[in-house]
């Protein structure tokens, strides 16, 4: 009975383990509202496709990188997904308050626009800013 115990235990912590190895959920929706910022801007629907709010462990989500030891995001990858967009974009830098370990986020090749001039607190937390 006490083996039968054990098993038990060890199959519960190696679940919870196996559900702890996601993105944090305040970053995940972040992501999320990235995603329906670029979308209500008529982009970014293919390149940020694999972003689904079904899927939990949003550090396999395509165009992000997250620490291994944290499973917190890095680094953002949003290069071109405006490349097709038939306006500039006003960028909301307030998008990417939720992501406190950033280090690198890439945005060339979008028409952004704005947005970055009194940003000074969200651009201290980064380590590199692509925008060109």
């Amino acid at each position: 009975m006490r083996q039968l115990w054990v098993w038990m235990l060890l199959m519960a912590l190696a679940f919870v383990n196996y559900r702890c190895h996601c993105c944090l959920q305040e970053e995940r929706s972040g992501l999320l509202e990235i995603k329906a910022w670029f979308s209500h801007a008529g982009a970014g629907y293919d390149d940020l496709q694999s972003w689904d709010k079904e899927d939990l462990n949003c550090c396999n989500w395509d165009m992000v990188e997250c620490d291994s030891t944290t499973n917190r995001v890095i680094e953002l990858d949003l290069s071109w997904v405006n490349s097709d967009g038939l306006e500039d974009l006003y960028l909301n830098a307030s998008l990417f308050l939720p992501f406190k370990e950033l280090e690198s986020l890439y945005l060339s090749g979008n028409q952004l626009v704005g947005g970055l001039k009194n940003q000074g607190s969200l651009l201290s937390i980064l380590f590199s800013l692509h925008i060109n």
